[in-house]
């Protein structure tokens, strides 16, 4: 029994068919996975942008992280060369008292005790100015931290500054003569300049921190455009091709059907 398509309607409503169909299926696909790119070819430059996107992405992060270490690495120094400047400020006072004619020999015995405990504590303090091991207390150049991206870019952020001179140059008798005031300024500089070369390390590794984190920021927000689908446009998308779907099937009926009308006029 042979069957009749009016003007070849027929197969080409099937075309549209097959192809709104394949439309619908990939407009759910996007829809399920969020993404744009859900085939091998589907926006293959969009795909290779992306790629290298997350590939920033990824050291981004780890070069953000970087920083931050950097970060907590130099306020604990910085707390450090305070607790040395804290030891010399209580070493100019004592060397006031010192200058007292009234201060008995007893009161600069217990003065020469304290000397010896505060010359021990800032040997402790200044020899162990490190951070998981690492000597920040160094020449500088010595101790560097990658806060870049191999892939955006990369920036290597100086972490180290001069070394602590071994202990406080002035000693117990001088102190308690009251005429160490010349070496303690000595030593005040000297603690002094690495707080501030600390301080100036901490300030511009605190930037690079805060310009990767803007910069993760700003690249993520980017990257959508080229992955993520676009929700309205989709929507709307999916709507449009159902409703031709459905029409599609309709006119592929009343296609059907006129041929099938002329096939019974033939046979009567």
């Amino acid at each position: 029994m042979a069957t009749l398509n009016a003007h070849g309607s027929f197969y080409r409503i099937q075309d549209n068919m097959t192809r709104i169909q394949r439309d619908l299926g990939d407009s759910m696909e996007r829809l399920s996975s969020g993404l744009k790119n859900i085939s091998a070819g589907t926006r293959p430059g969009d795909v290779a942008i992306v790629k290298s996107m997350e590939a920033g992405i990824a050291t981004l992060e780890y070069g953000k992280l970087n920083a931050e270490a950097g970060v907590a690495a130099l306020e604990m120094a910085v707390t450090d060369l305070s607790r040395l400047s804290d030891i010399i400020t209580r070493l100019y006072e004592m060397n006031q008292i010192g200058a007292n004619p009234f201060t008995t020999n007893d009161d600069k015995a217990m003065l020469k005790v304290e000397v010896a405990d505060l010359k021990l504590e800032y040997d402790l303090v200044g020899n162990n100015i490190k951070y998981r091991n690492k000597d920040l207390a160094t020449a500088a150049g010595n101790l560097v931290v990658e806060v870049g991206s191999k892939v955006f870019g990369t920036v290597t952020a100086e972490l180290g500054f001069g070394a602590v001179s071994d202990g406080a140059t002035v000693v117990d008798t001088e102190i308690t003569a009251g005429n160490g005031g010349a070496k303690l300024t000595i030593d005040k500089l000297a603690v002094d300049t690495l707080r501030l070369q600390a301080a100036s390390q901490y300030n511009k590794v605190a930037w690079h921190a805060l310009h990767a984190a803007n910069h993760l920021s700003a690249t993520k927000l980017e990257i959508g455009s080229y992955r993520d689908v676009d929700f309205a446009a989709e929507t709307s998308e999916l709507a449009k091709n159902q409703i031709i779907a459905q029409a599609g099937t309709a006119m592929l009926a009343q296609a059907n059907a006129q041929g099938q009308g002329v096939l019974a006029l033939l046979q009567t």
